[in-house]
């Protein structure tokens, strides 16, 4: 009996003093944040990513009461400040913002990128994304993506194509419609894509895949034609071109997206927090706004679709990168 009621103490005493534990980790959430958070941005300053940040900053300032400071650390395809996430503590005021690049694409060409997107970091949200568009000049003896293909079985080798630089998306799209197509057209890297707009209106390119609001300046003066666009479904401000995918090659899908992740352990707690946090900002009439000024659609996923995501866009380009035998060099 006495042995009993020992244990019925010790029990009650256990719970007792897990209490102040409990309205501790739960007054952490809900005063989350209790100080400014950091945002680092893997984009130069003046980037579509970097505004996109600034703009969901002052959105999140406005619901927090608190600022969120945009940190810039670009260089080395964005594995500087994405390494740097991952190195930071988990306590939800350090995250980062990034993209394609420096979470699909780069960890398969920087092997000593100190950082593994699938195991350093908490997924929070893919928050926007970007479109591309396959073009041509505006005279270009292609009018369809089938065009396209039939000229470079009949000579191959003998079409180009030009991208941002080895390793970038355009690079990497392209490589995917070869692969899919069985096709050799010749990939002429770039330093950006600007100065590959003066040489396909030139005559010397004779395509390139770049991003829905990178082309509809050149779209609308009538110096472009835009043959498919890379998105899953057609798109609002092109409904007339077809997507990759419906002119012949079925499950291509490519979507320049921008992503929230915090360092790996982040409370769950604080998570969901930021996310909905997130989805509020998203839901604002300024941002809307913002976001479509920059050729952006806000996307507002939840943690482990984003978490999925990030695990198919690994596994999508490491394929086209494993096939297609692509280096850096």
């Amino acid at each position: 009996m006495q042995r009993r009621i020992l244990l019925q103490n010790a029990t009650k005493l256990i719970a007792i003093c897990a209490l102040p534990i409990c309205a501790t980790a739960q007054n952490s959430v809900e005063s989350y944040p209790s100080k400014p958070v950091t945002m680092v941005v893997v984009f130069p300053s003046g980037q579509s990513g970097d505004l996109l940040a600034r703009i969901l900053g002052e959105a999140l300032t406005k619901i927090w009461g608190q600022t969120l400071v945009v940190d810039n650390r670009a260089g080395a395809a964005g594995t500087i400040g994405s390494a740097y996430v991952a190195r930071a503590r988990a306590d939800g005021y350090t995250l980062l913002l990034s993209s394609t690049g420096p979470m699909a694409v780069a960890p398969h060409f920087y092997k000593n990128a100190s950082y593994n997107p699938r195991t350093d970091f908490t997924p929070v949200m893919s928050v926007a994304g970007v479109g591309y568009a396959l073009v041509v000049p505006a005279n270009s003896r292609f009018k369809t993506i089938q065009d396209l293909v039939a000229a470079a079985k009949a000579a191959p080798g003998k079409l180009n194509y030009a991208s941002a630089g080895n390793g970038s998306t355009q690079h990497l799209m392209m490589e995917m419609l070869k692969q899919r197509a069985g096709i050799d057209v010749q990939h002429v890297p770039y330093k950006g894509l600007s100065p590959a707009y003066v040489d396909l209106l030139g005559g010397s390119l004779d395509a390139f895949f770049d991003t829905q609001p990178g082309v509809m300046s050149f779209l609308e003066a009538g110096k472009v034609r835009v043959l498919a666009v890379s998105t899953a479904q057609r798109v609002p401000t092109l409904p007339d071109v077809p997507t990759v995918a419906e002119s012949g090659y079925p499950g291509f899908n490519v979507l320049g997206w921008y992503g929230i992740v915090a360092p790996k352990g982040l409370d769950p707690a604080i998570r969901n927090k930021l996310n909905g946090d997130l989805k509020k900002a998203l839901a604002t009439d300024s941002v809307k706004i913002s976001l479509s000024k920059l050729g952006i659609f806000p996307i507002g996923s939840s943690p482990d679709e984003f978490g999925r995501f990030l695990d198919g866009e690994l596994n999508k380009f490491g394929a086209v990168i494993k096939t297609g035998n692509i280096s850096l060099e």
